[in-house]
């Protein structure tokens, strides 16, 4: 499934409105911010349609899938917006995550747990609220809509002298070469938060660069550290491809970053990472620099497109060269 999916949901005395565009969306928040509901008249109107006293207004079916016989009813489906309650621990298993992979179905999962086993975008992590009144027309109704839990860089300014990125491959040979020897790898994602917390007290401002495409089991964890870190910071664009792609330093098409929900197919993708990477090699392939995750071709490293694509780091975010410690 590709495309970007408005979801307007109401009876007499509630209304909810949100957005889909990636075959994983987790919401969360606490308890009474109308969660449950939501996940109420969704399955009462798959029950009974308009004759519930609930209307239902998207492009795609949206249906409820429960943890009976899970496995049997998600096989048969197809082109749907899937919502799955708070407490189906069967999302936590390896097995549901091979079952969605190549699925041509999007996901809306409700759980405030962290989801190890999908790669799911820090972008799609969502809460609920109540609206504000005077935005609609009725005002004798409940209106709850979306709110993005966390961004991509949180703070306003920070000047960071250490970067730890996520992996060792072309991103850290791209900043490698950006800020020599000011740059160290976690190796991989499930460590990004104990390298930063090693670099605690060390009097060294350090912000951790990772693949936010797919950091979204990571960020809870990172984040409640990092409120209590004034000397460390996070930055999670989608990916390093996505940072290429944006500089235009490969006449990429602006819609594959702007719209990428138009060109992703969760039949193909479980990740917008997955899906960057892909079209960057595909898009060089051809050229005198084919793009690979492992070995950053020089084109990417020469002055100008180095600049290029350090443009596209958040204003807010400068990094102090030649400012590593010993």
């Amino acid at each position: 499934m590709t495309g970007k999916y408005d979801i307007e949901l109401y009876n007499a005395t509630v209304h909810y409105f949100l957005t889909v565009k990636r075959n994983i969306t987790v919401l969360q928040g606490n308890s009474a911010s109308g969660k449950s509901e939501l996940v109420r008249l969704l399955t009462d109107f798959g029950r009974s349609g308009e004759s519930s006293g609930i209307t239902l207004i998207c492009e795609k079916p949206c249906t409820v899938l429960t943890a009976e016989d899970w496995e049997v009813r998600l096989a048969h489906m197809s082109g749907r917006i899937i919502f799955i309650d708070e407490g189906s621990s069967f999302v936590k298993t390896e097995e549901f995550a091979r079952a969605i992979m190549g699925s041509d179905n999007y996901f809306v999962i409700i759980n405030r747990d962290s989801l190890y086993e999908l790669p799911y975008s820090i972008h799609e992590i969502y809460g609920l609220r109540e609206a504000n009144h005077s935005r609609y027309k009725n005002a004798e109704q409940v209106y709850n809509e979306m709110y993005q839990l966390y961004t991509s860089f949180p703070d306003p300014v920070f000047e960071a002298e250490h970067i730890i990125t996520e992996d060792s491959g072309s991103g850290f040979q791209f900043f490698s070469k950006a800020f020599p020897n000011q740059v160290s790898t976690a190796g991989g994602k499930g460590n990004v938060l104990k390298c930063l917390q090693e670099t605690a007290g060390t009097n060294q401002k350090t912000v951790a660069i990772v693949d936010g495409a797919a950091f979204g089991p990571e960020m809870s964890k990172v984040y409640e550290w990092l409120e209590w870190q004034p000397d460390h910071a996070i930055f999670a664009p989608e990916s390093f491809e996505y940072l290429i792609l944006a500089s235009g330093v490969d006449n990429a098409p602006n819609a594959i970053v702007d719209r990428t929900y138009d060109f992703a197919d969760s039949c193909q993708y479980m990740s917008w990472e997955q899906f960057y990477t892909d079209y960057l090699i595909q898009l060089t392939a051809r050229g005198n620099h084919p793009y690979q995750k492992r070995k950053l071709a020089g084109f990417y490293l020469t002055k100008g497109n180095l600049g290029k694509i350090l443009k596209q780091l958040p204003p807010g975010l400068k990094i102090v060269q030649g400012s590593k410690k010993d």
